[in-house]
């Protein structure tokens, strides 16, 4: 797996063709001009558009987007604004938009490298900005339908890579993406 900024909504603006966009948001400016080089050095940067904004307040109409797809984002956010997320994220579906996330998980948080990790985002907060969060519960929590789950490791870490329903209906293709 590589979950490095950018890789997937690069495999997205792949995937939409010629007739359609992903689009894609990050609060950091930083992170946006990495996924920028990328979609230039791919030749994609017509099928995308990116922007610096906060996914508290995704700047989209609503029932805009056939999927969304968030990879190591839910973790930044403080436990009480991932129902605020996850609502925009509702908000800015169709009907029957699917919602993807990628998150390390807390479900077995017991494991060394995953003590090992909380404390250190308990102690080093700048430096380890994110923490494992209850994904799958998450997502249900916030009136999502799961659809299909899995548990993979990425250097000793849980790893939850979820996909839910929002239970509306599809209606066009268009991405959004959390990089």
């Amino acid at each position: 797996m590589d979950f490095r900024t950018g890789r997937y909504l690069k495999r997205m603006a792949e995937l939409v063709g010629m007739t359609s966009k992903a689009y894609g948001i990050d609060i950091s400016l930083g992170m946006l001009e990495v996924t920028k080089k990328r979609l230039k050095k791919a030749g994609l940067m017509d099928r995308v558009e990116l922007y610096c904004e906060d996914a508290l307040q995704i700047p989209y109409e609503d029932d805009m987007f056939d999927a969304i797809f968030m990879s190591f984002t839910l973790e930044l956010f403080d436990t009480p604004e991932i129902p605020i997320v996850l609502e925009e994220a509702r908000r800015v579906l169709k009907p029957n938009g699917r919602l993807g996330i990628v998150s390390i998980s807390n479900e077995d948080g017991e494991s060394i490298p995953l003590r090992v990790y909380k404390w250190a985002h308990q102690n080093f907060p700048k430096h380890i900005d994110c923490r494992p969060i209850y994904v799958e519960k998450s997502i249900k929590n916030a009136g999502y339908e799961v659809r299909c789950k899995e548990r993979v490791k990425m250097f000793g870490f849980p790893i939850e890579i979820v996909i839910a329903i929002n239970s509306k209906e599809v209606i066009k293709s268009r991405f959004f993406f959390s990089i």
